[in-house]
């Protein structure tokens, strides 16, 4: 079976960062090429902007490459129509440190207190997902998922209160990802009792910070009857994701 066009994105990227070539990436991939070429340039672009200090004419230039690499993508999503929308949201995200790049910190400033369905809340998770893909330890990256496990739920907090509950379900399924990602990252292997360093560091995060905002969560189910299914979900992929961590109770404290 080959592989999901997911995990080979997500492979190109990591060669990437090492150095690897576009070309040689898309060579790695021929039947998925065409797919790949343009998000790839767009994470390059991405990358050689974030480790650099612009100049004017510079991000004059940067802008008019992201907004040729936005405009292909769009040509060939209305080609091919609603099978390649998940795959916008990908370049999208990869793009956006260009755009940031281009438009400066105050945009990811703005977005962080966004909300889903508004304006600026694809440039706060798109951000997320570069640093997901800039992150080089399993550790780290599960690190960065607490973290955005986190701003889920204070986003559903936030969503819940706003009176939205539309919006609740698809945040679970962040919040849920989130969750299953730290468990495939720093999850105990059956039959170890304590965790290793990586993942009592992550323990840490999600008992002082996340535990805190499970518990409004619970207060909120409460109020909202309608919600406790999805709620419930979330609290069982926190649950599930400290157990995996520390399988036999106890350290990591």
């Amino acid at each position: 079976m080959s592989k999901g066009f997911e995990k080979i994105l997500d492979e190109c990227l990591e060669r990437l960062i090492q150095g690897e070539s576009v070309e040689e990436c898309l060579a790695r991939y021929p039947e998925q090429a065409a797919e790949l070429e343009p998000l790839l340039r767009v994470a390059l672009m991405a990358k050689e902007a974030s480790s650099v200090e612009p100049r004017p004419e510079l991000k004059a230039a940067a802008r008019h490459r992201f907004q040729s690499a936005v405009s292909d993508m769009g040509h060939r999503r209305q080609r091919r129509g609603f099978a390649l929308r998940w795959r916008w949201r990908w370049a999208m995200a990869i793009a956006v440190v260009l755009l940031l790049f281009v438009a400066g910190g105050s945009t990811v400033a703005a977005s962080n207190d966004s909300l889903p369905g508004d304006l600026l809340y694809p440039v706060k998770t798109g951000v997320e997902q570069v640093r997901m893909w800039f992150a080089t330890t399993d550790t780290g990256k599960a690190k960065l998922h607490a973290q955005f496990a986190n701003r889920r739920i204070e986003e559903i907090i936030r969503i819940i209160e706003k009176d939205k509950p539309d919006k609740v379900p698809g945040l679970v399924e962040r919040l849920v990802d989130h969750l299953d990602k730290i468990e495939q990252l720093v999850g105990a292997e059956p039959g170890v009792t304590v965790p290793s360093e990586g993942g009592a560091k992550v323990e840490r995060f999600l008992v002082n910070n996340v535990a805190p905002n499970m518990l409004s969560l619970q207060d909120l189910e409460l109020e909202k009857p309608a919600l406790r299914p999805d709620l419930e979900r979330a609290r069982q992929a926190y649950d599930n994701a400290l157990q995996a961590i520390n399988r036999g109770g106890g350290g990591g404290q």
